[in-house]
């Protein structure tokens, strides 16, 4: 097509979508995308006990959240170039939701953080942080402001940007050095923890972006062995994933060391290779294992409650699952890296129907 006529081509394209517009865009309404598969009736544990956890749906990448747009799309593709980029997961790892649409994942291998809208089926990537493209993106949070933090393990960064992906500034950059960054969570205050895997610490920081210091303190008695995720309750108590000590300590909100959960071994209510942590509104503390393919939920005082998931590639299943989150309406999402996708739960407090 000649230039002249391509540019004739777009303005009648571009005319006709601003009548089709103002006339209420009829037709280009999405519907959010639902978080319960009609199809999949699973909860934990089976009947005839009372379920306690529910599983929603799975979350298999970009394609399936951006709906088609049909053949007005398709014209608009074929006259301007444009296509809308589609990245698949590849090995998700870090997630964390906002609880009112905006989920971010971070894929380490595809480099990318992907950030979706559920609500108006949108999603965006998060490919650089200015000029510095991505090398290793493992830990993901949102702050109060729905800002993604993101933890980069080989570029030795945390980088913060806004909802809509553009890169506002570096976490304690010059101040404070990360060796190995991964897990970080934004406690309810506004705080900021970042695991720093070499130097076996949680970093804390204000949420302005000033820093306060590091957990275990010194002489504690309980030191970290390459530490990889976190999370933080309601009441500022903050959970660590000690991955080679085979346990997930708990702190007060000053670093003084409360307790563990878990250990080594192949029985329920150990470990083999602990995750991801997070905590739901109950206070029940969830523990992702890589190898026994499950996560398990453990009450405040260490005694395990239950665990779902094993093997296989099937609602409820995984295969090496990594992160998982809990947003505030008590949904569990769950990064099955290598099955490339997210499951997404329900945490069923007792009476729920």
């Amino acid at each position: 097509m000649r230039p002249a006529a391509r540019v004739v081509l777009c303005r009648i394209i571009l005319f006709l979508l601003v009548v089709f517009c103002s006339a209420g865009c009829a037709g280009l309404g999405v519907d959010p995308l639902p978080l319960r598969d009609p199809a999949v009736d699973r909860a934990w544990p089976p009947p005839p006990s009372s379920p306690r956890v529910r599983f929603l749906r799975e979350i298999t990448g970009p394609q399936q959240i951006v709906p088609n747009q049909g053949k007005f799309r398709q014209l608009w593709e074929i006259v301007t170039g444009e296509e809308q980029l589609a990245i698949p997961f590849l090995t998700p790892y870090g997630i964390a939701s906002d609880g009112a649409g905006l989920l971010c994942v971070a894929d380490t291998s595809a480099r990318t953080v992907q950030c979706y809208d559920l609500t108006k089926r949108e999603v965006h990537y998060i490919l650089q942080a200015g000029d510095e493209p991505l090398a290793s993106p493992v830990g993901v949070a949102l702050d109060a402001a729905s800002n993604v933090l993101v933890s980069d393990s080989v570029n030795s960064k945390v980088y913060i940007f806004s909802p809509q992906g553009e890169f506002l500034r570096e976490l304690g950059s010059g101040a404070v050095r990360f060796q190995r960054p991964a897990g970080i969570a934004v406690a309810v205050n506004g705080d900021v923890y970042v695991v720093d895997v070499l130097a076996h610490k949680l970093k804390v920081f204000e949420k302005t972006g000033r820093y306060i210091g590091e957990f275990p303190r010194e002489g504690s008695g309980e030191p970290l062995y390459l530490p990889s995720n976190v999370a933080v309750d309601r009441a500022g108590h903050v959970y660590i994933t000690d991955s080679m000590n085979f346990t997930v300590k708990k702190y007060d909100r000053d670093g003084n060391y409360l307790r563990s959960f878990g250990e080594i071994g192949d029985a329920p209510g150990s470990f083999a290779r602990p995750r991801g942590v997070a905590v739901d509104s109950d206070l029940h503390v969830y523990v992702v294992d890589a190898t026994f393919d499950n996560f398990q939920i453990f009450d405040q005082e260490g005694k395990l409650l239950l665990f779902v998931g094993k093997p296989g590639k099937g609602p409820g299943e995984f295969y090496l699952p990594s992160g998982i989150f809990i947003d505030r309406n008590d949904r569990i999402f769950v990064s099955d890296t290598y099955n490339k996708r997210i499951q997404v739960f329900e945490y069923l407090r007792q009476g729920t129907p």
